[in-house]
């Protein structure tokens, strides 16, 4: 409560009001900022099993402002992104050009694809799942976030 105190009188005015003004702020704010972060890949699912993923391959996304850039296991990325509730849309995606072995490059590939295809997004405690389109249905990108946390 805020006292307010002139030489007209006295006036109040509650704390309510303030936070009945923080709930109607637009969710989008709070959704896409769950969505900012360092995250890794954990696994991909292309209906209707998992893909197994190379294990010498670290795939990332880092999304940040309106831009997501990252590692598809052997080249960089980057493009702009936009969320609208808990809807994902990734712009085409530039990348470097940096040759690998066949089965990272067929893997990055995928990922990528996976990626530009984001119809919709999820963080819970078990980290970010973006949902996309495939031939077959919908595959989702599990990541665990890379956030490193203090030790004291």
């Amino acid at each position: 409560m805020t006292l307010i105190i002139g030489s007209i009188g006295v006036t109040t005015t509650s704390s309510v009001m303030a936070q009945d003004s923080l709930e109607k702020m637009p969710r989008q704010i709070a959704q896409s900022s769950a969505l900012t972060g360092s995250w890794r890949l954990a696994n991909m699912t292309e209906p209707p099993f998992p893909t197994p993923m190379l294990p010498s391959t670290d795939i990332t996304a880092d999304f940040s402002g309106d831009r997501v850039t990252g590692s598809g296991g052997c080249n960089r990325f980057n493009g702009g992104f936009k969320t609208k509730g808990n809807q994902l849309t990734i712009d085409p995606l530039a990348s470097t050009r940096k040759a690998c072995e066949e089965g990272v490059m067929t893997q990055e590939a995928r990922f990528l694809k996976a990626l530009q295809t984001a119809q919709r997004y999820e963080v819970n405690d078990q980290g970010l799942q973006i949902f996309y389109k495939t031939e077959q249905g919908i595959g989702v990108l599990r990541f665990v976030s890379q956030t490193v946390r203090g030790l004291w």
